[in-house]
């Protein structure tokens, strides 16, 4: 079970929703949880001589200071113990910095789309965390009055991959949790496939051993499947199992539209052994695809760039 007893709040600026908020106090109240609220000001790229800039920069943190009080304030109305920081830079590196320096189980923040784009949630920031940060990173959409009544989560299983397979035993922990303190309903999604079906079927290979070889192959990712979800104690009555075959960068996002889905929990880390690409590319195509909260989870020996320095 994850124990979340510092969680580290990133206000941007913008009004916080009543939904945010209320999620934050379920968790705190739940689990008697310290809640640090975080604002960064970044620097600004361009200079204007019809702007006192030092003036502007005071301005602003004279705003975002009013703001982390107020937010403070509601927090610590409902029994939640409060502190509040300011920071100036790169708001990713700040809040990866700040987060492994105060050792927090968990980030959350408000979806940051700045692209203009209506069809892509998630901004620079938010893919620089989903791909750097060693902490968990709850991405919020800004959904006024909304519960998490729906929870995906999505796992990768296989056979004798035990990096992968705690992964996914880490995924579906976290949505357990979340699920007992909002209520919600878990969908378990995992996708499978035999790897070089197609190429075996263009070749002499008959049809019917092709089939045989998928036939044993879904067996095999079934009973992962079924041992995960026993292992880390989902209970049948609260989970919908959405075992596809098939490409997940094209059936997660179908299956978060289908379901209403309001928050999916995944890992985002690469497997490809390619140095400085800390995300798979089924993660980022994903993220660029689905239109609600994510939770992004790491393997617990990621070692992310911002810690080594790199």
């Amino acid at each position: 079970m994850n124990t979340i007893r510092r969680i580290l709040l990133i206000v941007d600026g913008q009004s916080e929703s009543d939904s945010l908020l209320s999620e934050i106090v379920s968790i705190s109240t739940a689990m008697q949880t310290h809640v640090t609220l975080l604002g960064i000001q970044e620097t600004p790229a361009h200079h204007s001589e019809q702007v006192d800039e030092q003036q502007l920069y005071q301005w602003i943190k004279k705003d975002r200071q009013e703001q982390l009080v107020s937010i403070a304030s509601t927090l610590e109305e409902s029994g939640i113990q409060v502190s509040c920081h300011q920071l100036s830079g790169k708001p990713w590196l700040e809040i990866i910095h700040f987060a492994n320096q105060g050792q927090y189980d968990l980030i959350i923040k408000p979806a940051d789309n700045e692209t203009g784009f209506k069809n892509i949630l998630f901004g620079s920031t938010d893919m620089q965390l989903f791909r750097m940060s060693p902490h968990p990173i709850w991405v919020f959409k800004p959904t006024p009055n909304r519960n998490l009544k729906n929870l995906a989560l999505a796992v990768d299983l296989l056979p004798y991959d035990d990096e992968r397979n705690s992964l996914a035993d880490k995924i579906l922990l976290w949505g357990k949790q979340i699920s007992d303190i909002a209520g919600s309903h878990i969908h378990v999604v995992h996708t499978w496939k035999l790897f070089g079906e197609l190429t075996l079927r263009g070749r002499t290979i008959s049809s019917n051993t092709v089939d045989k070889l998928v036939r044993e192959e879904e067996k095999k990712q079934q009973l992962l499947l079924s041992e995960a979800i026993q292992r880390n104690g989902l209970e049948a009555d609260r989970v919908t199992i959405h075992f596809r075959k098939g490409d997940a960068k094209k059936l997660i996002p179908e299956i978060v539209s289908t379901e209403n889905i309001d928050l999916l929990v995944m890992g985002t880390v690469s497997r490809t052994g390619i140095p400085g690409l800390f995300i798979g590319n089924t993660a980022e195509t994903v993220l660029r695809q689905v239109d609600c909260s994510v939770l992004a989870v790491k393997p617990d020996n990621f070692s992310s760039p911002v810690e080594d320095g790199r």
